[in-house]
């Protein structure tokens, strides 16, 4: 079992490792890596740093029959600017969103071809009272209330959250409803209807833009996802309404199916989750959520 982070050889590389090389994206021959003893050329750390493990279990005589399995990678979205600059939702989304593409399509290593590791991305949530630099807390897919903190960007069959629009419904103000009742129904969500309305406080963001609509459709689609779209679970006596275009704008993420599931599964365990990225086929495709108990 391996935790292997390319964002950490690229922060300590001082300018050795290309900020490309580390994120999986495509580099002309010249700057690929090639090793001096084996000239396997590497279009990635990733790889490179997998294949280092399976030359150091070959040196200590270990079976290369032996499973190897990435239980932690990932980048972190948010760091100090100063010290940390490659720390940003950029960043984490392309590295995530590549290395996903990377494991799915199976490639293996230059020095396993074709036998893929299954890989957990690290992490679920953000961690918001972890000590450390700044970046220590914002690993996360997700915020504390259950928002993405960026959407993975994966095409083609498998692609999920930002891409995979299927059955996605959400629910906002109606164009013709009178602004009272929107009010009116704003409050009950927020109220009784205890939707998670933090988003759409002074600050956060989704405050912006500050008027009744955007506000009430904001908690009106929490509520709608927190009921399974329920039928009538957008009526708010007529002052809502279901679309299918997503309604989130700059960093104010609305709540949807997937991120709406992911959210009751973990709010019913007391555990820190990560998602695994399987190189075979199951019933979520390319994601399978599990949840691993932190050991303090």
């Amino acid at each position: 079992m391996l935790n292997l982070y390319p964002y950490y050889s690229l922060m300590q590389s001082s300018g050795v490792v290309p900020v490309d090389n580390a994120m999986f994206k495509p580099l002309p021959p010249s700057l690929e890596m090639v090793d001096p003893n084996t000239l396997l050329h590497y279009t990635n750390v990733f790889d490179a740093m997998l294949d280092a493990v399976y030359v150091a279990l070959k040196n200590l005589n270990v079976s290369a029959g032996i499973p190897v399995l990435v239980t932690e990678t990932g980048w972190p979205s948010y760091g100090d600017r100063k010290e940390e600059p490659y720390a940003s939702k950029d960043n984490a989304n392309t590295y995530n969103s590549n290395l996903i593409k990377h494991v799915t399509e199976k490639p293996g290593t230059p020095m396993r071809p074709g036998a893929q590791a299954s890989v957990y991305i690290y992490e679920l949530f953000n961690e918001d009272l972890r000590p450390g630099p700044a970046s220590e807390a914002n690993w996360g897919l997700f915020h504390g209330n259950g928002t993405p903190v960026y959407l993975l960007h994966v095409t083609g069959k498998d692609g999920f959250l930002g891409n995979d629009t299927t059955d996605r419904t959400f629910c906002i103000a109606a164009d013709d409803a009178d602004e009272k009742a929107v009010q009116a129904a704003m409050d009950w969500a927020c109220g009784p209807g205890r939707s998670d309305c933090t988003a759409i406080q002074p600050g956060e963001g989704c405050y912006e833009p500050n008027d009744v609509r955007s506000h009430a459709s904001f908690a009106f689609n929490t509520y709608y996802q927190s009921q399974g779209k329920a039928g009538g679970s957008c009526y708010f006596q007529g002052a809502g309404m279901v679309t299918t275009t997503d309604p989130s704008h700059d960093s104010c993420i609305f709540v949807g199916r997937y991120i709406s599931e992911f959210f009751i599964q973990m709010s019913e365990r007391s555990y820190t989750s990560v998602f695994k990225i399987c190189p075979t086929d199951f019933v979520c495709h390319i994601i399978q959520v599990t949840w691993v108990r932190v050991l303090c």
